[in-house]
């Protein structure tokens, strides 16, 4: 089509690699929750270039920025979305690069969120922007929303959809999906929820054991009872995403080396597939804490649930995941297979929040992501931006 050529013409790799640099120059780690700077940068930007933007607050002193290319009709809406936010970059003593220069080195950009996910970011601008310059008069709306917090489970997105209301009829999530066999267009993503056991007993001399109940001694039977129950739950399946499993990451327990301990704490990561929610692992876990207490009167606990967010899913031939899949083909020559994201990420705030349909589709793989020498394709953030600009011409002309 015309317009495509006038819009290829403008996605230039110089242009993505000069922003993705600039992004990653500005730090915006969460914690403690730095992203002020690269928004008030972002929202300068896109200003100078004439779109319609807002900085709003979901947190104080940690906006979220809207920018809108408006069609000439109020719908369709295209949302697209990307966090601001990046993990802390740990020892730089790790990294062979510095952390927050986005090094390029053999066809890769290296440094502190190129992948997750400020190349997902530049895509997201450079293609909105390809088609402002273009000239091309869309009939919906092109929304570009750059949040805050996704890190930390914060209501970056959520805050969008609830509070300030945005409505849309499609949405883009440009998390990383790139996978050892290229990139993939997730319609679905695991639900997560963090448990946490205290187990209780009663402290006494060490030397004394007798006397006491060793809360460490016990929890060793809730360690041996969530092994069993990960090997159970893992026979459960789901077209696209990985079986459940249960993580115990965290055992906190002792206060001195010669004194029984009479707590300790156990961290568990749960995730899950649409067809268990929160509750339900709850009520098994209680269940698996009951049968240890049958059988060992001395045995008591407690159990809390932390951040959660339930796994959520949009059928693989809706609308928007045929589109941007066709479009993926369109750029590469290659038929992307159905894909699941292993991670949790703002998509939910789509589906559940907002009754929006939405994919994840984004440059780079979560495997280098959120560790040393986090590096992206650049040919990845290329084809990415293209598909973007292309799916948005073809949903909003």
């Amino acid at each position: 089509m015309d317009a495509w050529r006038q819009v290829s013409a403008n996605i230039r790799e110089g242009d993505i690699v000069n922003l993705v640099k600039q992004l990653v120059r500005i730090p915006s780690r969460n914690p403690p929750g730095e992203e002020k700077p690269a928004a008030e940068f972002i929202a300068t930007l896109l200003m100078g270039w004439g779109f319609e933007v807002e900085l709003v607050e979901p947190m104080p002193d940690r906006p979220d920025v809207i920018a809108w290319l408006r069609g000439v009709e109020e719908r369709p809406t295209l949302i697209l979305n990307g966090h601001i936010d990046v993990v802390p970059e740990g020892n730089p003593a790790l990294w062979s690069t510095f952390p927050f220069e986005a090094t390029v080195k053999d066809g890769k950009l290296f440094g502190r969120g190129v992948a997750d996910q400020k190349s997902g970011l530049a895509a997201m601008i450079i293609a909105a922007k390809a088609i402002k310059d273009a000239g091309v008069k869309l009939r919906g709306n092109l929304v570009l929303t750059f949040v805050s917090g996704e890190e930390t489970s914060e209501p970056g997105t959520k805050y969008l959809f609830t509070d300030r209301k945005l409505r849309g009829d499609w949405g883009i999530v440009t998390e990383p999906t790139s996978t050892k066999t290229g990139l993939k267009v997730a319609t679905a993503e695991c639900g997560l929820a963090y448990y946490y056991i205290i187990v209780k007993g009663k402290s006494v001399h060490a030397s004394q054991p007798h006397m006491g109940i060793n809360a460490i001694a016990k929890a060793m039977k809730v360690v041996g009872a969530l092994e069993r129950y990960h090997l159970e739950i893992g026979k459960r399946r789901h077209p696209l995403i990985a079986p459940p499993r249960c993580t115990v990451t965290m055992i906190k327990g002792g206060v001195k080396e010669n004194i029984v301990p009479e707590e300790c704490m156990i961290t568990i990561d749960r995730r899950m597939i649409p067809t268990e929610t929160v509750e339900s692992v709850e009520d098994e876990l209680k269940n698996l804490l009951e049968s240890i207490r049958e059988e060992d009167p001395e045995f008591n606990y407690e159990i809390t649930s932390g951040k959660s967010c339930e796994a959520v899913e949009i059928p693989p031939n809706s609308e928007i995941a045929e589109v941007v899949r066709k479009n993926l083909k369109k750029v590469t020559g290659i038929e992307p297979e159905p894909w699941a994201t292993p991670y949790s990420c703002d998509v939910r705030n789509f589906i559940t929040d907002a009754s929006i349909p939405a994919v994840v589709f984004g440059p780079g793989n979560v495997e280098n992501c959120h560790c040393s020498d986090e590096w992206v394709e650049i040919e990845e953030v290329i084809t990415v931006t293209k598909v973007l600009a292309l799916t948005a011409l073809e949903l909003l002309s």
